[in-house]
């Protein structure tokens, strides 16, 4: 073989992805279109207000009582979801005013979802304690070890409720990525693990 010889190529198959060598001629390439996390945060919300709408909010004293992220961070002591929560903490405006317009439609559906997602927590919380009532640590101290179980506790829950509604037209990732905002709007909220004392 000689330097001036032609060295072919056949690279036949399906290939879903793109790789172009030299080009002459057009390349069509279709992209599918991606959610954008509005519409995700509206998707998720809504489908959560179909799944607890029936929920009974009781009358409770509120607590207004100001913290800060990070301290929840800390004082929860989590680990797992630290970063992310940090990450899609710029989200949490964009979750209240979505889930604002939802209940302005939907009389107290923002509280019933918020709600619902607290008794969630609560009940992934008891199972943990109960699970651990042998040892002879503190509630607290035995939240703070299970803090991140307990976030994907309810992570998972949320993700039930909205696949057992119509969300046919959201891929996998873009759900995740929506539900991973709402998880940080409802840990921002008090709704998943302890409020810092």
């Amino acid at each position: 073989m000689t330097r001036h010889d032609k060295i072919e190529v056949d690279n036949s198959g399906t290939n879903k992805g793109v790789v172009v060598g030299t080009n002459e001629g057009i390349i069509n390439l279709t992209l599918n279109e991606t959610k954008k996390i509005p519409s995700l945060i509206s998707t998720i919300i809504k489908n959560l207000g179909t799944e607890c709408a029936d929920f009974d909010i009781p009358e409770t004293e509120l607590d207004f009582d100001p913290f800060k992220p990070d301290e929840k961070l800390e004082y929860n002591c989590v680990i797992k979801y630290k970063e992310i929560i940090k990450e899609y903490s710029v989200y949490y405006t964009l979750c209240d005013n979505r889930l604002n317009v939802y209940d302005n439609s939907n009389s107290r559906s923002k509280k019933k979802i918020l709600r619902c997602i607290k008794t969630w927590y609560l009940t992934e919380k008891g199972e943990v304690l109960l699970k651990l009532k042998s040892e002879k640590a503190t509630d607290i101290e035995k939240v703070r070890a299970n803090a991140d179980k307990l976030i994907d506790s309810v992570k998972e829950r949320i993700k039930e409720a909205v696949m057992n509604s119509d969300v046919q037209e959201i891929s996998v990732e873009d759900l995740e990525l929506g539900i991973a905002c709402f998880v940080c709007y409802s840990f921002m909220e008090c709704k998943i693990l302890e409020k810092p004392v």
